[in-house]
């Protein structure tokens, strides 16, 4: 027979042969390995069985870990979460994860780094004001207190942890380091003014985010919004919304 079928990775090319069954690794000419091969004898066919190995991204699969432990995080906290319930998480094996990650520690950065950079996108792509920007780091939707739950869940985790408290220091200085950014832009505000101000917006952002992460019926989007709004515009003014309103 000439016909090719194949089933998953595993491809079959039958021939009238009488054989008995051998196992075949064949070696490139450089040294490389080609797939393995298996050559078996069934009812008077003779079959060729190529074992074509899983092509794994590992970008992709550390994703799906931090994903996992994102989520895990959220549901856990980190005090009770261990590195096989993550695994478990991801449908992978302990063994797996450690080939990724060498530790708690270094999959909690991962997991925090993630939902830093997931909220980054979000206030690039709103509106472009200051209160937009402010907003995409509030637990508005179950995505955001999903991300919510893992940074506090952090707060606790880099008391005692030099690694994770410098990792902390460095995200707040890029938050304010931003915000410095779009008070240049969009308000006419002293630039002597504006660490102090990017300070105190970032200090407003992690109260409201604390109170709606542990009570989310109590604070929903609306009142989150709401007192943002209440307590910068004393000192923003119009800026708080300035570019929004340009925009429109």
């Amino acid at each position: 027979m000439n016909t090719k079928t194949s089933v998953g990775t595993v491809f079959f090319w039958p021939v009238s042969i009488l054989t008995p069954c051998v196992y075949v690794q064949k070696v490139g000419s450089e040294g490389s390995q080609a797939p393995p091969t298996l050559f078996l004898a069934l009812g008077g066919d003779f079959y060729i069985i190529s074992i074509m190995p899983k092509i794994v991204d590992h970008n992709e699969r550390r994703k799906a870990l931090t994903y996992a432990a994102i989520d895990v995080i959220a549901q856990q906290g980190l005090d009770s979460v261990r590195l096989v319930d993550i695994a478990r998480a991801a449908g992978v094996t302990t063994g797996a994860l450690t080939h990724y990650f060498d530790d708690k520690d270094q999959l909690i950065a991962a997991a925090l780094d993630e939902v830093i950079s997931r909220a980054n996108s979000q206030a690039e792509k709103s509106g472009g004001s200051l209160f937009d920007m402010l907003s995409a780091f509030l637990p508005l939707d179950a995505n955001g207190l999903c991300a919510a739950r893992v940074w506090l869940a952090f707060f606790g985790r880099a008391i005692g942890s030099k690694t994770l408290a410098d990792i902390h220091r460095q995200y707040y200085e890029e938050f304010q380091t931003q915000l410095m950014g779009r008070l240049a832009s969009q308000t006419t505000i002293p630039t002597s003014d504006h660490a102090a101000l990017a300070d105190a917006m970032i200090a407003v952002v992690d109260g409201i985010l604390v109170r709606a992460t542990l009570d989310p019926a109590g604070w929903p989007a609306s009142k989150q919004q709401d007192h943002l709004e209440m307590i910068l515009s004393p000192l923003l003014g119009s800026a708080l919304k300035q570019h929004e309103e340009e925009t429109r």
